[in-house]
């Protein structure tokens, strides 16, 4: 699935640099009316430059499509995970799976910060949370139970046959310390 959204990227980018050069080409008048017609004229006198230039285009229209429909698809997938249960299909949304793990980390207290990433591939599901800390915990017995809990919470949301990874980032570790503004000589605090 790679390749076709490297392809679809890289058709998407010759398309708007196309219509990006014509209309440059349009507003410095760098090719002229008389020859932009003569070269018009051209292609509409000659019918196998008019086909080829035909089945160019609907070539391109075809491939554009193709990849648009490609993209929206690919887009819906990744926006819920579909499983079935004994009652019928259940559809776990991206932002269910985000709560849950938001309730777990407003737990923590040394949680000071953090983003979420949930990202389905299939019947996988891979979160990734980068996490600003405050001091005063060992980071790894911290880290290793917000992932325990977090992955029981989000499994109670997902079947048996759901892969779950949980990936946490620790982005930074600050301290707790207030910035006190600090006194001239000349001033004097009141109370």
């Amino acid at each position: 699935m790679k390749v076709f959204n490297f392809f679809a990227q890289i058709f998407a980018i010759f398309a708007f640099l196309t219509i990006g050069s014509f209309l440059i080409i349009v507003a410095f008048h760098i090719l002229s009316l008389n020859d932009a017609m003569i070269k018009i004229r051209e292609l509409y006198d000659s019918p196998w430059r008019s086909t080829q230039s035909g089945f160019i285009g609907l070539l391109f229209i075809t491939v554009g499509l193709y990849f648009a429909k490609m993209l929206v698809k690919k887009g819906r997938e990744s926006e819920a995970i579909i499983y079935q249960s004994e009652l019928g299909p259940v559809v776990v949304s991206v932002s269910a799976i985000e709560d849950a793990v938001k309730r777990v980390l407003k737990k923590y207290h040394l949680v000071k910060d953090w983003k979420i990433k949930t990202l389905i591939h299939t019947k996988d599901v891979e979160i990734k949370i980068r996490i600003v800390l405050w001091t005063g915990a060992k980071v790894q017995d911290l880290l290793t139970e917000i992932q325990s809990e977090i992955h029981a919470r989000v499994s109670k949301l997902l079947s048996d046959e759901n892969k779950l990874e949980v990936i946490c980032d620790v982005q930074k570790i600050e301290d707790h310390g207030v910035d006190v503004p600090s006194l001239d000589e000349n001033q004097s605090v009141t109370v």
